[in-house]
């Protein structure tokens, strides 16, 4: 379910992206969920990448999705 949920959600262009960025300078949070949102797919393949190492795949999306939030924060 999560998947095809975030799998709906449009890649961003590289004006799109810099646009957000911009706007998250000016404390915009729409534009930072945006920016998040657009990038759960990111997690999601670096997340396959650290599989069969003892820890489950639900739980390194779900650190790879804080990591996200904060790196879309700073």
């Amino acid at each position: 379910m999560y998947l095809h949920e975030i799998g709906k959600v449009p890649l961003l262009s590289p004006e799109e992206e810099a646009e957000l960025f911009r706007r998250t300078r000016r404390d915009d949070d729409a534009a930072r969920q945006k920016l998040a949102e657009a990038n759960l797919r990111l997690v999601v393949q670096v997340a396959k990448g650290f599989t069969g190492r003892g820890v489950s795949f639900l739980d390194l999306i779900q650190e790879g999705n804080i990591g996200l939030i904060r790196a879309v924060e700073k």
